[in-house]
């Protein structure tokens, strides 16, 4: 429950709910504005007025606040208790000064809608109670409306009251479950994540371990053997043998680098992609620059390492580029990449089309760059291709 997904599943649905309180707060301003032009006695109108007044200023500020950019500021509970505490008080203030209306004491009946949007069991309780108490007390000393209906009609309307009260209290802790039960999928799906990148990275060591410990090293030997016997007789034709075993064994050690790079353990991720950059610009005759400002290191950086391998892989074999750079930094917390090159380019559907075709290389690194919490993207560019990474770290 404490992982960076889940929070940010958590902080979406606050968000929500202070939007969702905003409209719904302006709503009852609305109906309020219909309340005192209709039913209620013009001679009370300067108080009303007044009290309206505020509450609408106080509504629009909220609304303004919750679709803003600064919006998650104002999402602690704190700030949400407040806000649905100046909508008792605003909407008791117009019955008081209401006297004998029937209307605003329908009004009163909307403050239960206004806290179903809630996600806080406690806050609401209170909030509904307090609700409940004050419908209670208004409507059993306004000497109007008891008069007219009757005790046994007013003690009616206090029990529908309290039932929607409680339907509205079933609402949160219903929403609230929802929430947690999202919250339990997203942990899981960070769990099964992590699983499956430990299994990969680990069959991507055995796999390297056994070719640089089989086949490379037979190879090594018998490059050893050749030099050692052209040092006897430099006149045997061996030298293209010689030069095809140096070759052969350059792309072993190329493919056991490529496959579980030892120095990404080692010294990190920012050697691993200087490293890299380096093999495949020797490899494609690219000049690749590199940026790097990656301190220390992060349960992200296979994935990283991963991407990027992909992406460079993609400039060598499909770009038609003579250059290309990457750049990794940290901003705020958020790992970014960015790749670019000065080839064909790529749009989103020379993507989907490659997808098509069976190149799922890069479908698959999107993948668990999103099953990780994060994005890849394609930027816009006059000239090359231009892909974005953005993953947040993992703490």
């Amino acid at each position: 429950m404490s992982s960076t997904d889940v929070e940010q599943v958590l902080r979406r649905q606050r968000v929500r709910s202070l939007q969702a309180g905003a409209m719904l707060r302006v709503g009852v301003v609305i109906i309020m504005i219909g309340a005192l032009l209709i039913d209620t006695n013009s001679t009370l109108w300067p108080a009303q007025t007044g009290l309206l007044a505020s509450y609408a200023l106080i509504a629009i500020c909220a609304l303004r606040v919750a679709f803003s950019a600064t919006r998650a500021v104002f999402t602690s509970d704190r700030t949400l208790l407040i806000l649905a505490l100046v909508d008792v008080m605003a909407v008791f203030g117009f019955k008081l000064l209401s006297p004998g209306g029937y209307i605003p004491l329908f009004v009163m009946a909307l403050l239960p809608r206004l806290v179903a949007a809630e996600l806080s069991l406690r806050r609401a309780a209170t909030v509904l109670a307090c609700s409940f108490v004050i419908f209670t007390g208004s409507l059993l000393h306004d000497p109007v409306i008891v008069s007219r209906i009757g005790p046994a009609v007013a003690g009616l309307i206090v029990l529908m009251y309290g039932f929607i009260c409680s339907t509205a209290l079933l609402v949160v802790f219903f929403r609230l479950r929802n929430v947690d039960e999202m919250a339990k999928l997203t942990s899981s799906r960070e769990e099964l994540l992590a699983e499956t990148m430990t299994a990969s990275e680990a069959e991507r060591r055995q796999i390297s371990e056994s070719i640089h410990d089989g086949p490379l090293q037979d190879v090594l030997a018998a490059r050893r053997d050749i030099a050692d016997f052209l040092k006897l007789a430099p006149d045997a034709p061996l030298k293209h043998a010689l030069a095809s075993l140096q070759h052969a064994s350059r792309l072993l050690r190329e493919a056991t680098f490529e496959l579980h790079p030892a120095v990404l353990n080692q010294v990190g991720l920012a050697a691993a992609v200087e490293k890299l950059a380096s093999v495949t610009a020797e490899r494609s005759n690219l000049a690749i620059t590199t940026e790097i400002d990656y301190p220390g290191s992060n349960v992200i950086d296979p994935i990283l390492f991963g991407v990027i391998r992909e992406l460079l892989s993609n400039v060598a074999r499909h770009s038609g580029a003579s250059a290309a750079s990457v750049k990794l930094a940290v901003v705020d917390g958020v790992a970014r990449i960015d790749v670019a090159d000065d080839g064909i380019g790529i749009t989103r559907d020379a993507a989907a089309r490659r997808l098509a075709l069976g190149h799922i290389g890069l479908a698959s690194h999107r993948a668990r760059v999103e099953a990780a919490g994060g994005t890849l993207s394609i930027i816009d560019e006059h000239v090359g291709a231009h892909l974005r990474v953005e993953l947040p770290l993992r703490h």
